[in-house]
């Protein structure tokens, strides 16, 4: 599936699809984003800018807000990414251990979620230190499975998905899809790419 580089944030399905088979054209920018202001890990690319789409980003804060009511610092650490940004991160990680790990752990340039504004990152704060490392085992992991979609968040990329997604497991890998989509997708504990083929029977 591609977009158009005029498709307007107003019309946008949140449940968009995108992976290794459903790519972004190079050139499409989603209308719509906000800079954030959010503390993040570091960063390879030390001029990136967080921005997001502003509804995705008004969902994260009450769920952000709500978080912190038992005990949990969440974060964006990573939102927005260009076509070109993409390009770059896979490059560089190809470069250090190899194509085929970076294909394995790294999205492609247009298969990246990131790209549509939709998608977040998680990163979290416990005494003070940003904790840039996540694991399933995290409290604040454990508690975004089970409270994401609430606010219109789904686990991305889960544990045992790995053939459907086509991508391994990430704990910290969130994507927006609207608050109904995310609950149907949390009740029968499915995949995007499974909730999309279930709308074509």
């Amino acid at each position: 599936m591609l977009l158009r580089k005029d498709a307007k944030v107003e019309n946008m399905d949140y449940t968009i699809l995108v992976n290794k088979e459903h790519l972004l054209l190079c050139d499409y920018v989603p209308e719509g984003l906000v800079e954030i202001n959010e503390p993040m890990g570091s960063k390879l690319d030390k001029t990136y800018v967080n921005r997001l789409n502003s509804e995705v980003y008004a969902a994260f804060k009450q769920m952000q807000k709500d978080a912190l009511k038992v005990g949990y610092e969440i974060f964006i650490d990573s939102s927005y990414r260009s076509y070109g940004y993409q390009d770059r991160i896979f490059n560089d990680v190809a470069l250090k251990k190899g194509t085929e790990y970076a294909e394995r752990f790294v999205a492609m340039p247009g298969a990246s979620e990131h790209q549509t504004g939709l998608a977040i990152d998680i990163i979290y704060r416990r005494n003070s230190e940003m904790i840039e490392e996540q694991t399933e085992d995290d409290a604040e992991i454990k508690w975004l499975c089970e409270n994401a979609h609430k606010y219109g968040f789904i686990l991305r990329y889960p544990k045992g998905k790995e053939k459907i997604t086509g991508f391994n497991f990430e704990p910290w890998h969130f994507r927006y899809v609207g608050k109904i989509p995310a609950e149907k997708i949390f009740a029968q504990n499915i995949t995007l790419e499974e909730y999309h083929e279930l709308l074509k029977i």
